[in-house]
């Protein structure tokens, strides 16, 4: 058995209890909130990182897999982006007129992301999503978008949720249908519903389930035989499935794309790609414009990032670490006669959970979050294997799941797993 490491986190509490009264709803991110991981057990603040580790703020380590929700792609303090970024602000941050950043960083862009022929910058994921989707609806001059899982929070996507819907105009939900993924027909459904009113349609290349049927090669020929755009948010699988995001992986080129979180290796920087005779027709008609989005620091970072990526290295290790941790994982899973699968593309995995009779819940995301993170390995939204990884990280990791495993068959056997928990069971965001 793996230690249970004997850890304060009397720093992450008081620092929660001065966040609530002066941070809505605490932090700027849900998911990397208390309530998205086990209250009392995990840390809710992170002091550093290196590498694929992290310290809190009570000064406890953890190998981290969720790495900032998916931005930190080659390790945390990766030299050649902080030289970047450093060797940037020595000479500004940004400027009163345009940076010659901006004109390097597209042409990397355009060069290495098939659906790039021109691209625009911003901030963040919600952001980049949000002008693929103005850009759909000027280009083809409709109004209704079909849309996949999640998309940012932007009002356009948040208005098909079922929560949250405070300061949502209605009659923005009447423009917004979601669907499945591989659920073809139900988008068929749509086109005929909504015959020539379809702007895009908008979804991940790929989230946990594979593609089946040939679905994105047939999704992006229904767009087209119905007048639609086809967007691929590449918000998470962007630079992790190849460094022309998962369009490349798996050779489909959409109209329009969006990139985001492991751009920069966790500077704040979001692209919009789009086919350039697309871009230059909405290019008088969309309005689309921030400060920051030529900010150098990200940029610089940004340029650092396509080069660690230029030479395949970087992907290959991070898809080998990740496919040693799935193949292990799924072998101990069988042998120790545990229903959870580690499930998904080996750069972007996803932890599934259910019971004997294979229900799924909660709480039990949350025992074996809460048996890891006693170990010393922080677990959240996904399984993202970075850069700098090390086998010897690989291998502890996959000790202390054999114990989390344990702890979960015993409690699911017992037929009483909430008695499992030593802290709050998660909650979900959404949903």
């Amino acid at each position: 058995m793996m230690k249970i490491n004997e850890r304060s986190l009397k720093k992450s509490e008081e620092l929660w209890k001065e966040a609530q009264e002066n941070i809505l709803s605490g932090c700027q991110l849900y998911s990397k909130g208390p309530e998205t991981h086990i209250q009392g057990v995990s840390p809710i603040y992170i002091d550093h990182g290196k590498d694929g580790h992290v310290w809190d703020v009570d000064g406890n380590e953890y190998i981290d897999y969720d790495m900032g929700l998916g931005p930190i792609l080659l390790g945390y303090q990766y030299k050649a982006v902080d030289d970047a970024v450093i060797a940037q602000l020595r000479r500004g941050m940004g400027y009163s007129l345009v940076a010659p950043e901006e004109v390097e960083y597209a042409k990397l862009c355009v060069k290495h992301i098939p659906s790039a022929g021109k691209v625009r910058f911003l901030k963040t994921g919600s952001s980049a999503t949000e002008a693929a989707v103005r850009i759909a609806r000027s280009y083809t001059g409709r109004k209704h978008i079909i849309r996949g899982e999640y998309h940012g929070w932007h009002e356009w996507t948040t208005a098909a949720e079922s929560v949250r819907q405070g300061g949502i105009l209605p009659e923005a939900r009447k423009f917004i249908h979601k669907f499945d993924y591989n659920d073809l027909a139900k988008v068929e459904e749509y086109f005929a519903a909504y015959p020539g009113e379809v702007a895009a349609v908008i979804t991940e290349a790929v989230e946990i389930e594979p593609p089946k049927d040939g679905f994105l090669e047939n999704l992006k020929e229904l767009c087209h035989r119905n007048g639609a755009l086809l967007i691929f948010d590449e918000v998470v699988n962007g630079f992790r499935f190849s460094i022309g995001g998962a369009q490349a992986y798996f050779g489909v080129t959409p109209d329009l794309s969006t990139f985001g979180k492991a751009a920069a290796n966790g500077m704040p920087l979001s692209i919009v790609a789009g086919r350039k005779d697309i871009m230059e027709e909405v290019d008088r008609n969309v309005f689309i414009s921030t400060t920051f989005g030529g900010e150098c620091l990200s940029l610089a970072a940004g340029i650092a990032v396509m080069k660690e990526l230029e030479s395949g290295e970087a992907t290959k290790e991070i898809w080998a670490k990740g496919k040693y941790l799935q193949d292990k994982f799924r072998a101990m899973a069988k042998d120790l006669d545990v229903p959870i699968d580690l499930a998904g593309y080996p750069c972007r995995l996803n932890l599934e959970y259910t019971d004997y009779e294979g229900k799924k819940d909660w709480l039990y995301n949350s025992i074996f979050m809460q048996e890891s993170v006693k170990r010393g390995v922080l677990l959240g939204w996904h399984i993202f294997p970075c850069y700098t990884h090390t086998q010897a990280d690989l291998d502890f990791t996959l000790n202390v799941f054999e114990d989390a495993m344990k702890v979960y068959r015993e409690a699911l056997r017992s037929g009483h797993p909430e008695t499992y928990m030593e802290g709050k069971p998660l909650k979900i965001v959404l949903g």
